[in-house]
């Protein structure tokens, strides 16, 4: 299912041979994410089919917003089922185990994801004008901030307007 939903993404950004390649790396990656202490995952489940999920936890790279204490890693749906609401129960899912404590979440995107950019927006999230620190490149695209202030009243996201 990742597989598929990363694919779909990354279509006409990466060559087949590099999308092939990443694609066999990333399987031990996600075993590590899925069994670390600093990760939650929740899964959306058609029947007995695995239709999507969503990954959050601790914050990946030191945020320069000190407001940020959470991070989405990762949401991904089977590309068959994206506009059902599959992506947003996933969302939902994020926001409930982030009502536990989180003050405001970051994630980032990739620039050419307009899908996912606009699915984020819908969402509440706001870009914040930064890229991420490790900054990873597909081709001219960085990877873009965004941000939710996910419910603690007073406390704001600071906006970076770093590029």
């Amino acid at each position: 299912m990742h597989v598929r939903a990363r694919t779909s993404y990354y279509q006409g950004y990466l060559d087949d041979h590099e999308l092939a390649a990443q694609n066999r790396r990333h399987v031990a990656d996600y075993e590590r994410m899925i069994l670390s202490p600093a990760r939650t995952v929740r899964c959306a489940e058609l029947g007995d089919e695995l239709v999507g999920f969503v990954v959050v936890g601790t914050p990946y790279f030191p945020d320069p917003d000190p407001s940020v204490d959470s991070e989405l890693y990762q949401l991904h749906v089977d590309p068959e089922r994206h506009r059902v609401g599959v992506g947003s129960n996933l969302h939902s899912s994020a926001l409930d185990v982030w009502r536990d404590g989180t003050s405001v979440a970051r994630l980032w995107v990739w620039e050419f994801n307009e899908r996912a950019r606009a699915f984020y927006e819908r969402h509440g999230w706001e870009a914040d004008g930064g890229c991420r620190p490790d900054d990873p490149r597909v081709g001219r695209y960085r990877m873009l901030g965004y941000l939710l202030n996910v419910g603690t009243p007073g406390r704001e996201p600071t906006r970076t307007g770093s590029e």
